[in-house]
């Protein structure tokens, strides 16, 4: 398998989902579910090189012997790949994949209280962002929006659109320019991620998506701080009530996930 180490910037978000870890979970299993959180978002692509376990370990804050217990639980579920040598490390082996019935459960079993809530953040992260965006953006992170907002739009794959959407909610973060926010996108998304993928298959709200992407970019290249905040909420706001709209679906109509 060809690779190639990992992006300074990937490496940054990654650290950056320490937190997003279910609880009670020990520190060796929190180090793995950030690692297959970045998987799953496409932070991290089949083919990427992590560092090497002393530097990994260093940027995680943990001990060498704590990053091999976790490295062993990844390389059991196949999610990468280690070689010895002075070329060797740890590769990303392959991309997360679930089946159509256990993200439909995930979603079904979400209350509709529980998906308000997370969209009430959602709404609040992505409106403060694309505020502080407009005025903090360099043209490189204006850039990244446009590509990460094309890809989504030409994506003809559900799931990796799904990612795309997710990514474009995340850079808006990152070019406010805020560590916080960036952290606080980047776990919100990693809980939503799966929820989104609970009805593969079905129409979803794409095309509505891909405008909303272009008025936020519109709002952040223009400067216009206000229409970029009422963008995002906006946008933020029609996917969260897509989602409870999917997910009453499945609770009334439960024969149609099956």
């Amino acid at each position: 398998m060809e690779s190639a180490a990992i992006s300074t910037s990937a490496l940054d978000l990654l650290l950056l989902l320490r937190g997003s870890e279910p609880e009670g979970l020990g520190r060796a299993d929190q180090v793995s579910y950030q690692i297959e959180t970045a998987i799953l978002m496409g932070i991290l692509t089949e083919g990427d090189r992590l560092p090497t376990e002393s530097v990994l370990a260093g940027e995680l804050g943990i001990s060498p012997i704590t990053l091999r217990q976790s490295l062993a639980a990844l390389r059991t579920k196949g999610l990468i790949e280690t070689s010895r040598g002075r070329s060797g490390g740890s590769v990303i082996r392959r991309q997360i994949e679930f089946t159509d019935s256990q993200l439909q459960d995930k979603l079904r079993e979400t209350s509709t209280e529980a998906l308000r809530d997370l969209g009430d953040l959602g709404a609040a992260i992505a409106s403060m962002s694309a505020r502080l965006a407009a005025g903090r953006a360099d043209q490189k992170n204006v850039e990244h929006l446009e590509d990460l907002a094309r890809r989504h739009r030409d994506s003809a794959d559900e799931r990796a659109r799904r990612r795309m959407d997710s990514r474009f909610h995340v850079a808006v973060s990152i070019a406010a320019q805020s560590s916080r926010l960036t952290s606080a996108a980047l776990q919100l998304e990693a809980e939503l991620m799966t929820l989104w993928w609970g009805r593969s298959g079905q129409a979803d709200n794409y095309g509505k998506s891909v405008e909303e992407h272009a008025a936020i970019v519109d709002a952040i290249r223009a400067r216009d701080a206000d229409a970029a905040a009422s963008a995002a909420e906006r946008h933020s706001r029609n996917e969260t009530e897509y989602l409870i709209e999917q997910h009453l679906r499945l609770t009334m109509r439960p024969e149609e996930g099956a």
